[in-house]
């Protein structure tokens, strides 16, 4: 496969680390390790790396308030956050996978039987305070996924492919959810996840590429993106593993979807160099976002509210942007 100019691992670096200096620059530190938290439903969690890895709560005031426990060293990768202040996130200790559950008060609990050595790419937490973690460790191309308990326990998901990696989980609230990234031969892969953990590929994925990202709304309507060779790649999913690809998306690569409880999605990456964004219609029509800047950048990340309005963030030239998952 040819691989984008910007892989997913140079992405989650990226972007976190621009996350670091803007949570330094609100008050927040990675080094304050007793803060005050406030029990208020926050705005937001933000995670990345300044000079240890550090996640913070943003509240609804602006007020940062950064989270104590996590290794001394390593990074953050993911971050996500549920309506009721429960928290996960997930990276690396800088040799071996890392998470752990987020407390409303702040108390991170460590999620033990994860992969060794390897890293966690990506978290998704539901509104009962379940999650799901994927990622793997790239060095041997192994896959990892697990369901994580409220308790703080993983339950590996068996029957990966043999090799290859997971960039995206997406967990509903029933506890079922889809998981998506990269298999043998360099081939594009997704999964369907039952809340036991039992997996159902998908059909009709391209021969050659990847799933960067993957969102489910509370319906079972899923959106997963990627690539498909050298073109930008997206499809919505039904309950039942049905595809219905997004035509006409350009040559580039999709890296952040997401779908509302409409079935209305939105997707964000690049255009060859340049920045791309498109909202997607239940019927898989997208409706390219005009007015992006015409110098190189990326799209990293995109989110819809239920009222279809639609916030992307990346970057173009030397203008960056974060990724921050919000309660909406």
């Amino acid at each position: 496969m040819r691989r984008p100019t910007y892989s997913r691992r140079d992405f989650i670096r990226g972007a976190l680390s621009v996350a670091t200096l803007l949570a330094a620059g609100c008050g927040g530190s990675s080094g304050d390790s007793s803060p005050s938290v406030n029990t208020a439903v926050p705005l937001a969690l933000m995670g990345g790396q300044g000079s240890a890895p550090y996640a913070t709560f943003i509240e609804k005031n602006g007020s940062v308030t950064t989270l104590p426990g996590l290794p001394p060293t390593g990074l953050t990768y993911r971050v996500a956050i549920n309506s009721h202040r429960r928290g996960l996130v997930g990276g690396t200790n800088g040799i071996n996978a890392y998470a752990a559950l987020v407390a409303p008060d702040g108390t991170l609990t460590s999620v033990p039987g994860l992969i060794a050595p390897g890293e966690i790419y990506f978290v998704s937490i539901n509104k009962s305070g379940s999650g799901m973690v994927g990622g793997g460790y790239q060095s041997s191309n192994i896959p990892f996924a697990a369901l994580v308990s409220r308790d703080g326990i993983a339950t590996p998901i068996a029957g990966l492919p043999a090799s290859g990696l997971i960039y995206g989980v997406a967990i509903e609230n029933t506890g079922a959810g889809i998981i998506g990234g990269i298999g043998p031969s360099n081939s594009a892969y997704a999964a369907l996840t039952s809340p036991e953990g039992t997996l159902t590929p998908l059909a009709g994925l391209p021969s050659t590429g990847a799933i960067y990202w993957v969102s489910v709304n509370n319906s079972g309507e899923k959106l997963i993106g990627g690539q498909n060779g050298s073109s930008a790649y997206a499809a919505l999913v039904s309950p039942d593993g049905q595809l219905t690809s997004v035509a006409e998306l350009p040559a580039g690569t999709i890296y952040s979807v997401r779908i509302n409880r409409s079935g209305k999605g939105i997707i964000g990456g690049t255009a060859s160099t340049l920045p791309y964004a498109a909202l997607i219609a239940p019927d898989g029509t997208a409706i390219t976002v005009p007015d992006l800047p015409t110098t190189p950048g990326i799209i990293y990340s995109a989110t819809l509210n239920e009222a279809g309005t639609g916030l992307i963030a990346g970057y173009s030239g030397m203008s960056q942007f974060t990724v921050v998952d919000t309660i909406g």
